[in-house]
């Protein structure tokens, strides 16, 4: 496996490609950062994922400060979700705070194709996302690069 490598970052989050998996690791700025922000940043990760195809998706949300506005998570099913699965993503887990009440809970969750994981702890996010998800060698390659 290769190292881990930043692909891309705005202000409140950083997405990064650990070859079979991508992150996208919210900053602590998310506590100033408004509900167009947060869309912006999904919709970066969403695009990033589509381009890489991978089989697991992993949102670390230990730094994350904003508090949503009325409709968001009602724009994010719609808008986001269902691109997700689209681009091949088959499991999804999020990396919360320490105590975070919903740790260890799975589901699958409104238009999702996927299951959706909560944890706590980072290794036992990746270790999920990665169980029985294949190696980077099953990722399917954007038309016209070598594999």
């Amino acid at each position: 496996m290769t190292p881990a490598k930043e692909l891309v970052h705005n202000e409140w989050g950083v997405i990064v490609d650990h070859d079979d998996l991508l992150e996208l690791r919210w900053l602590g700025s998310t506590s100033t950062m408004t509900d167009g922000g947060f869309m912006a940043t999904l919709c970066l990760f969403v695009w990033e994922a589509e381009k890489a195809r991978p089989k697991g998706l992993l949102i670390d949300a230990t730094e994350f400060r904003h508090t949503f506005g009325p409709g968001i998570m009602v724009w994010r099913d719609a808008h986001i979700i269902p691109r997700y699965g689209a681009a091949g993503v088959r499991k999804f887990a999020f990396l919360m705070p320490a105590g975070f009440p919903k740790a260890g809970a799975e589901a699958v969750e409104g238009p999702a194709i996927f299951p959706t994981k909560w944890f706590v702890d980072r290794e036992h996010a990746f270790s999920w996302v990665r169980a029985g998800i294949g190696t980077t060698g099953d990722r399917p390659r954007p038309k016209g690069t070598i594999q």
